[in-house]
């Protein structure tokens, strides 16, 4: 009698603590490995569990409503609070922001958001936003519904891509994504005779605060590279921006202007001359200087 009333004591703890830690469900159409066991159906998934896929996909439902689809051939690791994609193909729905992390990098979306991991990371938010950042907590991009970017490894230390136009505004420069359409701040470069083309930057995303208040992020970019010439007078007019540095504007910050040659920047070089010569110098510099392509 003791020895039945120890036992079934013993088997509502184990019964207790299982439903205390257990997350929610994952449901597959065939076969597929939870913790290394390969199981058919559906599981019940716990604090830290691994789900593999094979040649079926699965779903997990979590009890705090967030729901999770593992497309064939994709691993992920579960927790309270946040998934984690190590192979393959995830898909996530959440209904307050959740936190997926994919190789060293932290996602959150209040929508729906896919993330594949290859070579690259693919990251597309269908619906809602997403935002990405490295794990130290620097925010290297704001990727909006319908919208998808690719990230490298090296974007886990903060580095970041961008191709899209050129602008002066606000006494600074700025670029648009032309995929995302997110607006960025650069600085660490002499951009004036870039402004109003199309470039590529390469750099690091920076914990300040940006000064242009229509950006989400200041990137200190460590190389520049001209893609196309002209053609962002739509981007400019709809940012309210400039395509030209405009010959009296002041010049770029010192920390903005650094290059590797040592010297003075185009932008400190123009304010000087323009200062020298008076204002019919500065005109023929403007002039100088304008963008020969006038296409939208």
């Amino acid at each position: 009698m003791i020895r039945k009333t120890l036992l079934s004591s013993l088997l509502i703890s184990v019964c207790a603590y299982g439903a205390n830690s257990a997350l929610g469900v994952v449901t597959a159409s065939g076969h597929f490995t939870l913790d290394r066991a390969q199981v058919w159906g559906n599981a019940t998934v716990f604090d830290g569990s691994v789900i593999e896929t094979g040649a079926a996909s699965s779903e997990i439902a979590l009890r705090n409503g967030v729901k999770f689809q593992l497309a064939k051939d994709s691993r992920a690791r579960i927790s309270a609070d946040r998934v984690m994609m190590e192979k393959g193909t995830g898909q996530i729905s959440a209904p307050a922001s959740f936190e997926l992390d994919a190789a060293s990098l932290r996602l959150h979306t209040t929508g729906r958001m896919r993330v594949s991991l290859g070579e690259t990371i693919e990251i597309a938010s269908l619906t809602g936003s997403a935002r990405v950042a490295s794990m130290s907590g620097i925010v290297l991009a704001a990727i909006p519904a319908g919208r998808a970017m690719t990230f490298t490894p090296q974007a886990a230390n903060g580095q970041v891509k961008r191709t899209g136009c050129l602008l002066f505004k606000d006494n600074h420069f700025i670029m648009q994504d032309e995929n995302t359409q997110e607006v960025v701040e650069v600085t660490g470069q002499t951009f004036a005779l870039q402004v109003g083309n199309r470039v590529e930057v390469v750099g690091t995303a920076s914990s300040a605060k940006p000064a242009v208040n229509i950006a989400t992020l200041l990137v200190n970019v460590a190389s520049i590279t001209e893609k196309s010439s002209g053609g962002c007078l739509s981007v400019a007019s709809t940012l309210d921006a400039k395509t030209e540095m405009p010959a009296n504007a002041a010049a770029q910050p010192a920390a903005d202007a650094t290059k590797s040659g040592g010297g003075m920047s185009t932008g400190a070089k123009i304010a000087i001359v323009g200062a020298i010569a008076g204002g019919g110098a500065g005109a023929a510099i403007a002039l100088a200087s304008k963008k020969s392509s006038t296409s939208p």
